[in-house]
């Protein structure tokens, strides 16, 4: 059982009228494009998305709507933008904002196009909607009145929340600006049930400056928006939203759902969506900010991984356990070996097999619709030192790991995994996992007597030419030698990593020394013992 299924089961109770009507579950989660999507933010889209992969495994409807937001102010310039160019655009709603790609249809959708594009690999069922198009239609004309005839008890929820009230003559909603189209600078000052009275301020936030405009104008079909934690909830009406988690920072007492909460059952009189609070997604030890450039974009990190690894990073801990990714560490090794250990369990290899580490295997899997394939893989620190050893063959290596030949999905398979760990080796990893064979022997190791008459010992058994020059034979002989001397195993194992490697530790001894000739074995272990 993963943390899935409890929340799954939950779901199945809370909701059970509505899925035995057999109408969709509505899933929902949100981004504001207003930069690179974080990779923070992908960790709420895959466990929306694991929920739904859920539902459907047990046939129940669901439709997991993920919208782009597009429609907010541009309220921060990211360091990579030209910010000359665009600080003009400061306070404007974001789809009204050029593209600075290309190929982008504009500003927002930079990054919308990306995340789409991280996204689709991961093999989640999503639907991605734009929100700009339903104000445009109307959708959100029913709410904004609610909102706006209702203003005087948002205010009060407000301040009974977070204790942060709003002014009297505050109302929830802004106007696109008739003469400077900012919709960031408005202040609605009036509603008389049709129109809405605003002024467009010059000093209303400090990071962008109103035109001074006075003008009346109905705040239907897209010529307005909802403040965020008024939109959220009437975001919950007009798409019929059942199921709806959110970060730590929204979850927090007093925070942005509460209110939310609040205004969607006492105002929409809609009943809060199922929740689901998730951490945080540290990278290096830090919150991330797409507005700021702050952290790594999602696009990044699904670059460093293949998509499945990348789906196993975002469900492996429970979402009310951060996540802390460092590809400078040993995060990506460690993912790496943790796909393995599951898939050991999966398939039944390991001698107790665990049913919640197969069950995380399995949701991992980017295809539900097919079972996962019994691959040998070849482990990372092992493939990572194949890499940069210019006298090895990776597919030969593979083949006297795995003990026969590897069938064509092995190939591919060693392939993709052979790319992630290159451009790891290349970009991120510390010296620990970096490796250089020594042209001879180090001439000053510094060996005692017992190390030298076992390493002696050893020189004779490994120079019988009968012993089969293949790893398990050689880690066989190396014990034996042991044993038959009495020597502890790090000081036998030392010294076979220092006359190649240069320092105490390496891949697995056996396989290591059988990379390299028999001769060239004898030679280096005549030349120190």
């Amino acid at each position: 059982m993963s943390w899935v299924d409890p929340i799954v089961g939950e779901i199945q109770e809370r909701l059970a009228e509505k899925i035995a009507s057999k109408e969709p579950l509505i899933i929902r989660d949100e981004k504001t494009l207003s930069g690179k999507v974080h990779v923070g933010s992908l960790r709420g889209i895959v466990i929306h998305g694991l929920i739904a992969q859920a539902l459907n495994e047990k046939g129940i409807e669901n439709d997991f709507k993920f919208e782009l937001n597009d429609f907010d102010p541009m309220d921060g310039l990211p360091v990579y933008v030209d910010q000359n160019e665009y600080k003009k655009h400061m306070g404007k709603p974001l789809f009204t904002v050029p593209s600075f790609e290309p190929n982008a249809e504009n500003y927002p959708m930079v990054f919308g196009d990306e995340l789409k594009e991280v996204v689709q690999p991961l093999g989640l069922p999503i639907d991605f909607y734009r929100l700009r198009p339903l104000y445009e239609a109307g959708k959100f004309n029913d709410v904004i009145t609610e909102s706006l005839d209702h203003a005087e008890e948002i205010r009060t929820i407000y301040l009974e929340v977070s204790g942060g009230g709003k002014p009297n003559d505050w109302y929830p909603l802004s106007v696109v600006c008739e003469k400077c189209g900012k919709i960031g600078t408005t202040q609605v000052t009036d509603w008389n049930g049709k129109q809405v009275t605003y002024t467009c301020k010059k000093d209303l936030v400090d990071w962008a400056e109103g035109c001074g405009h006075e003008g009346k104008c109905s705040p239907f079909d897209g010529n307005a928006k909802l403040p965020w934690k008024v939109e959220w909830p009437a975001k919950w009406k007009v798409l019929g939203v059942d199921i709806e988690g959110a970060g730590k920072d929204h979850a927090t007492s007093g925070g942005s759902r509460e209110i939310a909460a609040r205004i969607s059952e006492e105002v929409f009189h809609y009943p809060n969506p199922f929740d689901i609070p998730y951490e945080f997604f540290n990278f290096q030890g830090k919150k991330m900010s797409a507005s700021k450039g702050l952290g790594a974009s999602a696009k990044e990190v699904a670059d460093m991984l293949p998509p499945t690894m990348l789906k196993l990073l975002m469900i492996r801990k429970q979402p009310n356990q951060p996540i802390d990714f460092d590809p400078q560490g040993k995060t990506i090794p460690n993912l790496f070996d943790e796909y393995d250990r599951l898939a050991d369990h999966y398939f039944k290899r390991h001698k107790e097999p665990f049913e919640g580490f197969a069950r995380t295997f399995q949701l991992a899997h980017i295809n539900p619709a097919t079972p996962p394939a019994d691959l040998w893989q070849m482990r990372f620190t092992v493939l990572s030192f194949v890499l940069q050893m210019p006298h090895l063959d990776l597919e030969t290596e593979a083949s006297k790991l795995k003990g026969a030949a590897l069938n064509q999905a092995e190939k591919e398979n060693l392939k993709e995994r052979a790319f992630y760990v290159r451009q790891w080796l290349e970009n991120y990893a510390p010296d620990e996992y970096k490796y250089t064979i020594l042209s001879e022997a180090p001439a000053d190791l510094n060996l005692d007597d017992e190390q030298k008459n076992a390493l002696k010992e050893l020189e004779k058994a490994l120079s019988d030419e009968t012993l089969q020059w293949e790893g398990p034979a050689i880690h066989e002989c190396i014990h034996k030698v042991k044993e038959a001397t009495g020597i502890e195993p790090k000081k036998i194992f030392q010294p076979l990593y220092q006359i190649f490697l240069g320092r105490d530790r390496g891949p697995q001894v056996g396989w290591f020394l059988s990379t390299f000739s028999r001769a060239d074995m004898i030679q280096r272990l005549a030349a120190i013992s």
